[in-house]
């Protein structure tokens, strides 16, 4: 009897991309009941447009999405929560900023 060896369906960029790496993110906003509200997520790739996108639009639920490293209530980030995320997850409190910086930067050179 011959052995059938049949290989595995090839993955797609977009699934090796979830499972290598998540985008971790600071997300604001307004529990039902009024309060607002901090978290530090994980979101994997394929899902930040439908992230930002819910974001857009408002009253979702944050599960959805990815993963809540932490969260807490008020509007400000407690400083020893911000500096474990720095030292455990390697977070750059001002990474968005850098970001958008840098895209103004690159449109500015090519325009």
């Amino acid at each position: 009897m011959s052995n059938l060896h049949i290989p595995p369906a090839p993955i797609s960029a977009q699934a090796m991309a979830d499972l290598l790496c998540t985008v971790t993110i600071v997300c604001r906003g307004m529990q039902t009941n009024g309060k607002p509200f901090w978290a530090y997520m994980a979101v994997k790739p394929s899902m930040a447009e439908a992230f930002k996108e819910a974001r857009e639009k408002g009253g979702f639920n944050l599960d959805e999405f990815g993963t809540i490293i932490e969260w807490g209530e008020g509007e400000q980030i407690p400083a020893e929560v911000e500096a474990r995320m720095i030292r455990d997850h390697g977070i750059d409190p001002d990474y968005e900023n850098k970001l958008i910086q840098a895209l103004e930067e690159k449109r500015k050179g090519n325009a």
